[in-house]
């Protein structure tokens, strides 16, 4: 079957509770224009350009900025209205992908339909990851497949996670400390203690970085106990 594309918007690919968090935030009033001076308190400025771009893309906002009806109802829509709604949304802008069975498509059937969009390889998982979570918001049920793309990323993390654990036990093993000058275990501990808790809750980008980072840490330090420098 080939695939094509009503529009060439690229899909959104803010952080789905980034644009959640927004239309809570509407609620309070919408204006007459959303642009930066609307958000600009409460989103950094990536952020806020990744929500406007999804906005105009969705047909939430015109090129002006301009609040559809739509996005009116939405805001103010609860319960089942609001899935439905949702769901109308997502059904008008992802043709490509309401034209494969979703209950059963496989991991390699749903990027391809996201390519149809012409989007880049950077920013493929996002736009995936955006549809994912507006999916299951709205009631639309996934095959197994595509949500399972998100499994390698949680033993990466169980994995990193892990060594992180290890690591700390091995400054805590006296051989070691005997070794190791107590500047250096002062100092490999304070590396640990500040390096930032894993959040499943940031932008899949983040979650990268945090998990190379972290990766190379354990490589730096583990190679430094081990030789005993």
């Amino acid at each position: 079957m080939t695939l094509k594309s009503n529009n060439n918007k690229i899909p959104p690919y803010v952080p789905y509770r980034t644009f959640r968090t927004f239309l809570e935030f509407l609620k309070e009033g919408i204006p007459d224009r959303i642009d930066r001076s609307v958000w600009v308190t409460r989103f950094s400025g990536s952020s806020g350009m990744q929500l406007m771009t999804s906005l105009k893309a969705l047909s939430l906002i015109d090129d002006y900025g301009r609040p559809s009806s739509r996005l009116e109802k939405l805001v103010f829509a609860q319960g089942r209205e609001r899935r439905d709604l949702m769901k109308d949304i997502l059904q008008d802008f992802y043709s490509p992908l309401f034209n494969l069975d979703l209950k059963k498509a496989t991991k390699n059937q749903f990027r391809e339909a996201f390519r149809v969009f012409g989007a880049k390889e950077g920013v493929l998982t996002k736009c995936e990851a955006f549809f994912i979570k507006a999916a299951k918001d709205s009631g639309i049920e996934l095959s197994q497949y595509i949500i399972a793309r998100t499994h390698g990323n949680a033993r990466n993390v169980n994995s990193v996670s892990k060594n992180k654990i290890s690591i700390n036990k091995q400054i805590d093993n006296s051989h070691i400390k005997t070794e190791l000058s107590e500047l250096h275990l002062n100092l490999v501990q304070r590396i640990l203690d500040k390096y930032p808790e894993f959040d499943p809750n940031w932008d899949i980008e983040v979650q990268s970085k945090w998990m190379d980072g972290m990766t190379k840490l354990y490589d730096n330090l583990s190679s430094s106990i081990s030789s005993g420098e």
